[in-house]
């Protein structure tokens, strides 16, 4: 591919309950609409449908929150990060703050190539006591599988969960109810999340909050 852009901008980012029903197309035109907004020189594909030159690391779930999620934006021209930063913390939308912004090379492979995990925050609306709710996810961790069904229109894919939780820590009551960090793996055709968790919990229609607090990559030891 002939590529046109001068520079790719990594930045990290967090984001609030207020657009955690936002799904991803949507969040990703806001992106664009900001970009635009804030005069950025965010670089488009070539071809007779250009696109914007604007990549999420992983989608974010409709209801989840982030505390680090990661774009690159592809820019026309090289920009100083501070400036890059300012401008476009000034036209996101309220919910989505910027964290921090630093360019990166070119030819580093592709963030959604990459992403091989991610570790959550959850807490689950529940009256169960404390050493209830930790002896469930104890036997959770106890079985040698769990085994889902996801569906997508009239496709159904069947996955194996207990491999992709890499580790599951119980943290203890909240005012919401129970609390738990769990580590999860990302595959090709079997990603962890933990709504599939609670399911097989279980909580699978208890209210709950859940944060992606980290990704991890294919060159960090953590997965």
């Amino acid at each position: 591919m002939n590529e046109t852009y001068a520079q790719r901008m990594r930045v990290t980012f967090s984001t609030a309950d207020t657009v955690k029903y936002v799904g991803h197309l949507d969040m990703h035109r806001a992106w664009e609409r900001a970009i635009r907004r804030a005069r950025l020189p965010l670089a488009y594909s070539q071809g007779f449908n250009p696109q914007a030159r604007l990549h999420f690391a992983a989608a974010l779930p409709v209801g989840f929150t982030g505390e680090a999620e990661i774009a690159d934006v592809f820019l026309n021209e090289a920009l100083d990060s501070a400036e890059f930063l300012a401008r476009l913390s000034a036209a996101l939308p309220p919910g989505i703050r910027p964290l921090r912004a630093e360019p990166v090379a070119r030819e580093l492979t592709s963030l959604q190539a990459t992403v091989c995990g991610a570790a959550y925050w959850a807490e689950v609306e529940t009256d169960e006591p404390p050493a209830a709710f930790e002896e469930r996810l104890a036997a959770f961790l106890a079985r040698a599988e769990a085994l889902r069904e996801r569906r997508k229109g009239k496709e159904v894919s069947r996955y194996d969960l207990r491999p992709l939780v890499r580790s599951l820590t119980y943290v203890g009551p909240t005012a919401f109810g129970q609390a738990f960090e769990v580590e999860m793996r990302a595959e090709p055709g079997a990603t962890g999340r933990p709504d599939e968790l609670l399911a097989e919990l279980g909580f699978e229609a208890a209210p709950r909050r859940i944060v992606r607090r980290k990704l991890f990559f294919v060159s960090e030891d953590s997965l």
